[in-house]
Parts: C-alpha cells; structure tokens; sequence
C-alpha cells in the first residue's frame, strides 16, 4: 500500500532534466568525475565529460541525492528538491577538493609528488622535505622547475608568476611577493601551476592566445582559520634599515591583510619576513643571483597595503585592496652606445646620475555574484594615481671618424598620471548543457601630464685637427609641456553551442577601440619664446572589429584539436587641430586560428598552436612633429604608419616521470610580423647628431625556445636542474633609407646542484653562460667581432649548528668578456650571516649578515636594438652589515570538541 502510494505521488510530478558541472579548487572542469543520482525508485550512474558537465533525463522524483566521486578527491554527497517549475534544472558548480582523510588501517609511505592535469602541474607538498617553519618562497626554491630570484620574482616552467591565488581566489589582489613572503608552508596542502587563458576562455572552454602562468594555493582544512604575520626590524652600516609588519587573518573563505614596510636595502614592495638579504628564516638564498640584488641603483622604499575578501549570502564574493608605495631611486653609471651606420659608426659614452622619485596610489575591487543557477557577473574597477619627478645629469662623448663633440646635459620633469580601468564580465548558461553565451567589456581612462625643463649644450670639433666644426656648438634651454589622454574600450560577445558530446562550435564578436590626444607645448627659455615647429595638438584613433568562427574537438583524452577562422577590418585614422595634416588607414586581415594537444601517453605531451593578432603604433611613432628632446637623437614621428599583424606558430613538448620524479619541458615559438614598424635612422655629415623616424617594413621575425630538465640523483637529497634559452631576432632598420638587417642570437645554459640533508646542510652550485652575437648586413660591419660572452658560477650554503643556531653563506664570480672595456666588470660577491632562533616554537629570529664583503656589486649587461649595440653598468647595493629581528606572529583558533 505505501509503495503504491508513494507511486501516485511521483507520477503527479513533472519528468525533469537535471544538468550540472564539476571543478576544482582551482575553477577547472573535472573530466571523468562518477556522479551517482539516488531517488526513491530508482540509482542512475553517470560519467562527466571533458568540460566537466553531466546531465540526467527523465527524473521524476520530488527529491534527489547526488554522489561525486573520484580518486584523489573528497566525496560530496547532496540532495536537491526538484521543486523549481520547468521541464530543466541547472545546478550551481560542485567543487570537489583534494582528499584529506586518510583510512586508518592505510599507511602512505609516498605521496605523489606530481600530477599533471590538463594546463595544470599540481605540486603536493607532503611528499617533499619542507623544514619546519619555512616560508613559501623558501619552500618554492625546493621544488623542481621553480625559481625565485632575490627581488621575490617566481620562475615556474620557464616563465614569470604573474599572480597568486589562494584556493582560487586572488590572495592580497594577486600580489606575488605577498604571498610567498607571507604564507607557513605547514599551512598547504598543494600549489597548482595553471595556465590561465583569461576569464573569458575559463567561461567559454576555448583557449587561444599565450596564457599567463598563475600559482594557486590550496590551503589545509585544518589552516583555512588562522591568524598570522611577521614583524622585521633591522639597523645596519652605512645608514641601512629595514621595518616591515604584515597581518592575515583567514576565516573560512574571508580573508583580510594590512601589510607596511619600509627600507633603504633594494628589498622589494611588500616584503616581509625575510630579513634584508640572506634569505628566509630556514633557507640562505640559491637562485643564481644568491643575495645579490638585481635592481640598478640604491632604493629608498615606502609602503602599505590593505586588502579584504568575503562572500556574502552564498551569492557574492568581494575582494579589493588598496596600495600605496613611494620609492626613490638613485642610479649612478655608465653606457656606450655604439651606432653603426653605412660606412662609419657612432659611439656615445655616457657617464650619468639620475634621482627618481614614484608615488604610486592604486585601489582595486573585484565583485563576483552568481545571480542565479545560468547567469554570472563580474565586475571589476580599478583607480590609480601616480607621481614621479626625475633629475637626470650626464656627460658624453660622442665620436665617428670625424667629429668628436663633448656634451652635457641636465634635464628635469614632473609627472602625473590618473588611471581608471573597469572590467565587466557576464556569462548565461542555458537549459542545453554546454550552450553558453559570455560577454566581455574593458574600458580604460589613462592621462599623463609632463612638464620638462631641459638643458642641452655640446661642442664639435674635428677629431684629426682638433678645429671646431661648422655649426659644431649647439646650446638648447628649453621648457616642454605635455598632455596625452587616452582612451580605450573593448568588447568581446561569444556564443559557445555544443555540437555533440566532444565536441562544441563558437561564434564570436571583438571590438577595440583607442582613442589618444596629445598637447605639447615648447617654449625656448634662452629666447623666451613659444617654438611653434615643435609643437602639436593632435587626436589619434585606432578602431578594429573582428569576427570569428572556432571549431573545438576533443576526440580523446589524448586527442584535442581547434580550427578558427575570423575577419578583421582596421582603420586608423589622425589629425592635428592647428594644422592640415590628416590620416587615415584602412586594412582587413583574414586571421586563420589552429592549435592541437596531443598527449603521447600518461607521461608525455606535445601542443602545437598558431594565432594570428595585431598591433598598433604607439603615440611617439606616429606623432607629426620634430623632437629635440635629446639633441643628438632627434626624433621625428609618421603619421602614416600602419598597424603590424603578428603570425605567432608555438610548439611545446612536455614529459613528466611520476615515479622517479623527473620532468622534461620544451618550447619553440616563432613570430613572423607583417608592417613592422621600424627605425629609420640617418646621419649629418660632419656632425654626431642623427635623426630617427618609423616606417612599416616586411622581413621581421624571431625564434624563441627553451628547455627545462629536473630530475632527483642519488635519493631525494640530491636535486639537478638544467634550463637554457635560445632567441634569434631578424631584425629590420633602415639607414639613410636603405634597408639593413641586423640578426641578433642569444643563448644561455645554467645548471643547478642542490644537496639537503636534513638539519645538518643545504648546499647549491650554480652556473650558467650566456652568448650574445650581433651580426649586419651592412658592409662596413662585416668582420666585426660583436660577441659578448657572460659566466657565472656560484656557491651557496646553509649549515645547522643545533637546534638554534645556523650560518650560511653565498659566493658567486661573474665573468664578462666582450663588452666595451668602459662598462665592464667581473664582479667578486661574497655574503655571509650568522642567525640564532629563540623563544616558544622558535618564533624569534635574530641575525647579523654581512652584505658583499669585497664591496664588488656591479650590474653590466648588453642589449641589441636594430644595429645599435647599448652596454651599460650601473651601481647597485654595495657593502654594509645589519643586523635585524625577526618575530613571527601566529593564532590558531580554539579547537572544537
């Protein structure tokens, strides 16, 4: 009876269609995740797909219970009541996170130390040898193809962190430094480097383009409440200082950070808990450069920062922060600039100071809402304020086979930039599963106000006679004042519709749209008189709209391939409003789009991708006028130039040995641009002065590859890191209007040697080469030795006398051949410190460091533009020693019976 009763009831309902989707802790769809759906009747099993999403037909119950499952994840177990009115039911995204419980009667004896997912390398920390008390960026240098430079730059996989997240959600605005001098590494359960295409492809599942590497934190159960920071303070030689105070407090999902810091020690914005150098509080320094900083110059350096997150009726997340920093920077040096020209070259040493000073305010909010069970909107807006003044002071020498002059110059500006950015992102899912339609809008208000005072005078003379030349002196005092506003839009709407079970079709829609005023005025201080030639009021705007088609199949889960096809018009157009001169441009680019993923095998994996985009001419290129700004590089703009399109063809070939902990990555990409813009140089005769102006020239194109090897030696203690890159840039300029190619290659090598034993020593050696050939087609050139060859070795260490007490050390020897003999320099580097850790769980830790003993900090290095070859060396932080104490602040909450 009660059977049949309960058998009328359902049959009064409506059948129902149940859809849904599965994703980790770091937003990605789960593929193969078992969903097990339970009713009074009846239990139907099914399988997500590789976008994550599952769908069930013909419910009938009033009351459903779901079951996800997967190994390696934590089950969840829901019920829902089918009480909402239609023939379809969209469920919100179920997360499934990393399994935490253990089976009593299992014992691990190894977790897997890697597991690589699609655009995801998921490192779990448990099965490595983490110290007590380190910090996450001392945790990082342990891991394989990982590397943190001193200034706190993450390296993962050959490329840059860009920002963080801590169980995917931008931790203190996604500031990197932040997080990795900031965060236990006994608070993580596993770091996730993910390649992130953008919001607008994590909504839609089509990935195009080169994405930004992120480092998601996924926090342990037990850790996600917890109050915690760091106090620095130190007092040093040489008038060094360093104080910094950082608090978090995390509450299940809401999080807030009030972080200061000032110093005069090159450390970067918003580092905590390391003291000035040698490292963090377990582990000296073992990137290349060790302790020495990479930043030119000595640093003054101020800030603050305040940041809150929090979810609000299960619907709305919130998350900002506000910034504030004031770094002054003093930068003394020198640099030879060697012009080559058709029969002669141009060489500029220069011996310079310049005093910087930044104040940068910016304030960013994030709002997230799930309007309901199809529609999402993000809304993202952002201000900023700037200022910066510069006092620049020079002496040169400028020399070709005629003429030398002998130069000085002093030049001051002030600075002012307000900035406001507004992101708004929308995304509606309908009742077909996969159907989705994505909007995305960017607008940006940027203006920049300058006011410069410059003082410009050299003499020429004959460099056989020693007689000054024809119109060899040249003396400029002037006042330049500039106003440039711009503005940008961009929208992007995508209709995403699945065709069938692998595979889905997208049709989408992009408009960009700049548009630049620029005001400059400039008044002759000697004459007192506004110089009418040299200055200009003109608008600038750049609009393109495209519109595309792209094909995504996954055949497999080894198989995944795209095909896209768009139309792009272009149109350019300018004038100025005090004079005649109109632009316009009008171009259609047919953008072809492919890419495939091919995975070999459970270990082994090869991409190959090709995307086609364009570029627009910056306001200084394209600006009608005549700038004597510097008077022996006068730039004239062209208001003709035509915007690049990049063809960009990149190949990557991954392996990963989970068993022995081995991992093998390499890419080649190469760029080919139609219309590069250009440089146009040409010289005066019997003079040192030459002229630069832009044109649109074909030829150009580059090559950039890397390789990255890690694998374990001897045991775990024993880590070898191998890594080089290979760039070779077929550069266009053109001289006294004759086409020149200059073809510049680049390679470097470095090996890393890592050796712990456990409470006893941590030792690294380093060393990596680097090549720099610059080779013309110019015949003048021909023959010329332009090599440039740069070693380093170093060593590292870190030994632990007792439970308390440890020293360590960093020595490193660089060896530079092939630069001019005015810059160069083989730096001696030598750091070393003496540390001792007191008080309940060795939260205290007092050090005394001595900074580069030899008092040999040098930066040199070469860059190759065109067939101008620039050398430069500049001061950075020299010798001192500190002494500094540093507290680590930490409040679990009250356990729970």
């Amino acid at each position: 009876m009660f059977l049949f009763v309960s058998l009328q009831a359902m049959a009064q309902h409506q059948r129902k269609e149940i859809t849904g989707m599965v994703i980790d802790t770091a937003g990605t769809p789960l593929a193969g995740v078992n969903v097990r759906l339970t009713t009074i009747l009846d239990t139907v099993l099914t399988v997500t797909n590789q976008h994550g999403a599952f769908r069930f037909a013909d419910i009938i119950a009033p009351e459903v219970r779901l079951m996800f499952s997967m190994i390696g994840f934590s089950i969840q177990d829901r019920t829902y009541q089918l009480d909402a009115p239609g023939p379809s039911m969209q469920l919100l995204p179920v997360v499934l996170r990393p399994q935490q419980n253990l089976l009593k009667e299992v014992v691990v004896n190894r977790v897997k130390p890697i597991v690589i997912k699609p655009d995801t390398v998921q490192y779990n920390l448990d099965a490595f040898n983490i110290r007590k008390n380190a910090l996450l960026e001392e945790t990082l240098k342990q891991l394989p193809n990982f590397q943190v430079l001193r200034d706190g730059t993450v390296i993962a996989h050959g490329r840059q962190i860009s920002r963080v997240q801590v169980d995917s959600k931008n931790f203190f605005g996604g500031d990197v430094l932040t997080a990795t001098r900031n965060l236990p590494a006994e608070f993580i359960q596993s770091l996730q480097v993910i390649d992130y295409y953008g919001d607008m492809a994590h909504n839609t599942g089509v990935k195009e383009g080169e994405p930004e590497k992120i480092l998601n934190i996924v926090l342990k159960e037990d850790k996600k409440r917890i109050l915690f920071g760091q106090v620095t303070g130190g007092q040093g030689t040489e008038d060094r200082y360093i104080g910094s105070l950082g608090i978090n407090n995390f509450n299940d999902g809401q999080e807030f950070s009030l972080l200061g810091s000032f110093n005069n020690t090159n450390t970067s914005l918003f580092s905590f808990g390391s003291p000035s150098g040698g490292g963090g509080r377990e582990r000296g320094n073992v990137d290349l450069t060790g302790m020495m900083d990479p930043v030119d110059g000595l640093n003054t350096t101020n800030s603050a920062s305040v940041s809150f997150s929090d979810e609000f009726s299960g619907k709305v997340e919130v998350y900002g922060k506000y910034n504030f920093s004031n770094r002054k920077n003093y930068t003394a040096g020198n640099s030879l600039l060697q012009s080559v020209f058709d029969s002669y070259t141009i060489v500029n040493q220069e011996e310079k100071e310049i005093l910087t000073d930044n104040v940068n305010h910016l304030l960013a909010w994030d709002i997230e809402s799930r309007l309901d069970d199809r529609n999402y909107l993000k809304v993202s807006p952002s201000v900023s304020y700037s200022t910066s003044s510069t006092d620049h002071r020079s002496n040169d020498t400028i020399k070709t086979h005629r003429v030398v002059s002998e130069r000085v110059y002093d030049a001051e500006d002030e600075t002012s930039s307000p900035n406001f950015d507004l992101d708004v992102l929308y995304s509606r899912m309908f009742s077909k599963p996969g159907r989705k339609f994505v909007l995305s809008m960017q607008g940006k208000y940027f203006r920049r106000n300058k006011l410069e005072n410059i003082n410009d005078y050299f003499e020429s003379e004959n460099i056989h006679t020693g007689q000054p030349v024809q119109d060899g002196t040249y003396q400029l005092a002037q006042q330049v004042k500039s106003n440039n506003r711009n503005r940008e839009g961009r929208m992007r709407a995508s209709f995403v519709e699945p065709i069938d079970e692998n595979s889905l079709l997208e049709i989408n829609y992009e408009y960009n749209y700049t548009a630049i005023d620029s005001r400059r005025s400039v008044w002759d201080m000697a004459e007192e008189t506004f110089v009418d030639s040299l200055s200009v009021d003109y608008s600038y705007f750049f609009e393109s709209n495209r519109v595309g088609l792209t094909y995504q199949m996954e055949k497999s889960q080894r198989v995944k391939y795209m095909l896209g096809f768009a139309v792009q018009p272009l149109y350019l157009k300018g004038h100025t409003l005090d004079t005649d001169t109109h632009t316009r441009y009008h171009n259609v680019n047919l953008v072809p789009s492919a890419g495939m993923r091919f995975r070999i095998n459970d270990e082994s994996e090869l991409s190959v991708e090709y995307l086609g985009t364009n570029n627009q001419p910056n306001f200084s290129q394209i600006q009608p006028i005549r700038d004597l700004t510097n008077s022996q590089n006068i730039i004239i703009g062209n208001a003709e130039l035509k915007a690049e399109f990049i063809n960009r063809f990149t190949a990557r070939f991954r392996r990963t040995k989970l068993g022995m902990g081995r991992f093998f990555e390499a890419q080649l990409a190469v760029n080919q641009v139609q219309n590069k813009i250009v440089t146009n140089r040409s010289g005066r005769p019997n003079s040192t002065v030459q002229e630069t102006s832009f044109r649109n020239a074909s030829g150009y194109f580059d090559m950039r590859g890397y390789y990255m090897f890690s694998t374990p030696m001897a045991g775990d203690n024993f880590q070898l890191n191998l890594n080089g890159t290979m760039d070779y840039i077929n550069n266009i300029s053109y001289i006294n209007h004759e086409k020149r190619i200059g073809r510049n290659f680049i390679y470097s090598q470095a090996m890393q040697m890592r050796y712990s034993l456990e409470d006893i020593i941590e030792t690294e050696l380093n060393s990596s080469y680097t090549f720099n050939r610059a080779r013309y087609s110019l015949v003048y050139s021909r023959g010329r030795d332009d090599n440039a060859h740069s070693f380093l070795v170093g060593l590292a260490g870190k030994g632990y006398l007792s439970d308390n007490w440890a020293f360590g050390f960093d020595l490193s020897h660089r060896l530079n051949s092939g630069y001019s003999s005015f810059v160069n320099a083989n730096p001696t580097l030598l750091n070393a410190y003496i540390e001792y850790t007191f008080l309940p769980n060795n939260i205290a830790l007092l050090r005394l460091q001595g900074f580069d003993l030899f008092n040999e900090n040098t930066g040199v290095m070469r860059e190759v533009m065109g067939t101008d070859i620039l050398d430069v060396r500049n001061n950075r932080l020299a010798r001192y020693f500190m002494l500094s104490l540093n507290i680590r602040l930490q409040k679990y909450p009250s356990k729970k019976s």
